[in-house]
């Protein structure tokens, strides 16, 4: 997945918190169009210098590590859950097309922590700054964006949470600047996953995406039958490493299927090194069979070649 950072128009983003329970995550996450509500505008697009009041001071304390880490679109991550297929979610990420959001709270300076915003799987939103001061309206925190200063719209980022010993959900509202109707997707935090490296020119929003993903079909111990019937045991790590695929070390399923040749769901082997490979996969119960890949310059499209592996887990350790 290449998220290139891009000049993108957009009206204005806001995002809702809420707190509730995560099996009811998906049930939730269908976008949906409301009347704007107006909120007020920030033109700073640069984190807050100024010192906030001791009850900012308090909220502040209390948003950073409740907004910090990743998210993730809760509408895509449902059908990746059930398709345990990058290439059959493609797409499933309501009307907003926002599919990744890094908040991190470790770039906090005055009152501003760094947000980084994935869209499709393919490219990256300009970076923003979330505000942890009060507004006008109730519960409310704005961003901005250097984008700002050369005629990208206003994005504002607003949160509204309660107290409920469950997951939390972010809600992001897209306000179309025409229309002034409002967009709104949900979005579940990715467990074990921080918004560290928004503030990067490159923010690392691959991994969070990844690690949840490697989770569904890939991370635990296999059992591992090759073409040529030799039978041995590999071991997969949420994080992309692999023991036991004689000749390499790591891997990272393809989420990115912009341009052609991505019929198939792949997965790529020791990427962007001497010995990089790439497989298709096809996930069925506990089974994972990887099949060699062969490119049609004429039609432009992928084709699955003759099987090479035959992964049964046997473990998510």
């Amino acid at each position: 997945m290449h998220f290139l950072s891009k000049q993108a128009r957009i009206s204005f983003l806001s995002l809702f918190l809420l707190t509730g329970c995560q099996d009811k995550s998906t049930d939730t996450a269908q976008s949906v169009t409301k009347p704007h509500t107006a909120i007020d505008s920030v033109t700073s697009p640069r984190p807050a210098a100024t010192p906030v009041t001791s009850a900012a001071d308090a909220i502040t304390q209390q948003m950073r590590p409740l907004l910090g880490g990743a998210w993730l679109n809760t509408t895509y991550a449902a059908y990746l859950q059930k398709t345990r297929s990058p290439r059959r979610a493609q797409g499933h990420w309501d009307t907003s097309g926002i599919t990744e959001i890094l908040i991190d709270s470790l770039s906090f300076k005055g009152d501003s922590m760094a947000v980084a915003i994935g869209a499709a799987n393919h490219e990256g939103l300009p970076l923003r700054y979330v505000h942890l001061r009060k507004s006008t309206a109730a519960n409310s925190w704005p961003t901005t964006s250097n984008a700002e200063e050369i005629g990208d719209d206003l994005l504002e980022i607003s949160f509204r949470h309660q107290i409920h010993n469950a997951d939390t959900l972010l809600y992001l509202d897209q306000r179309n600047k025409k229309t002034g109707r409002v967009t709104t997707t949900a979005f579940q935090r990715l467990r074990g996953s921080s918004g560290a490296g928004a503030a990067l020119q490159s923010p690392p929003l691959q991994i969070p995406l990844s690690r949840f993903v490697n989770g569904l079909s890939f991370a635990g111990t296999h059992s591992m039958n090759d073409s040529t019937g030799r039978v041995s045991s590999v071991h997969f790590t949420a994080d992309g490493n692999v023991q036991g695929l004689p000749g390499y070390k790591t891997y990272q399923v393809n989420t990115d299927f912009e341009g052609p040749f991505h019929e198939l769901d792949t997965v790529f082997l020791d990427i962007y090194k001497k010995t990089q490979a790439e497989f298709a996969f096809a996930a069925n119960g506990d089974t994972i069979r990887l099949y060699t890949v062969h490119d049609d310059t004429t039609t432009y499209k992928r084709q699955r070649g003759r099987l090479r592996y035959t992964l049964i887990r046997k473990s998510r350790n």
